[in-house]
């Protein structure tokens, strides 16, 4: 990978993520174009690094990476651009409450939920049947649609529950 642009696409040899199974530089400029966003330099290489990493990146992962590519890169401009690169749905949001906001490729292919653990912090995924089960239900129940791309839960795992009963009855 380098940090050099070709025209509009964004140089990547191949991507790990599960959606994308040929070189990524073509399908997602192509992808941010059809949004109607530019394709500068910038949401080239953020884009590139966040999908390439597996998991979700905070912005200041992806400025640790990007400013070696992009050496006068500011962290508010990485900022930015993955903000706007979430409303244009091609990132999704992470975020925990009094947590750092993580952000990852959105895998339209791959709807998951997370449970995060309000006592250790610790993350765990859980499947898209899942994710569906519980967002039919709100629907029907409450005639709320839910969007189910991203969802998070948060509460004890089974460790800070053991640790804090207390914590675990609230």
């Amino acid at each position: 990978m380098t940090g050099r642009r070709s025209g509009d696409s964004i140089n990547a040899n191949t991507c790990n993520n599960r959606e994308l199974r040929v070189a990524c530089n073509d399908r997602l400029a192509r992808e941010l174009r059809s949004k109607g966003f530019r394709v500068t330099p910038q949401r080239a290489v953020i884009l590139e690094i966040v999908a390439h990493r597996r998991g979700h990146q905070s912005a200041r992962d992806v400025y640790r990476e990007a400013r070696t590519r992009l050496p006068g890169l500011n962290l508010v401009t990485v900022y930015r651009t993955l903000e706007t690169l979430q409303q244009a749905g091609m990132l999704d949001l992470f975020s925990v409450a009094g947590g750092v906001d993580r952000f990852a490729l959105r895998e339209a292919a791959n709807p998951h939920g997370h449970l995060v653990c309000r006592g250790c912090g610790e993350v765990r995924e859980f499947p898209a049947e899942d994710v569906a089960r519980f967002a039919s239900r709100l629907t029907r129940r409450h005639g709320f649609r839910v969007e189910t791309n991203h969802l998070t839960l948060q509460g004890l795992c089974p460790e800070c529950q053991r640790r804090s009963p207390k914590q675990a009855q609230d």
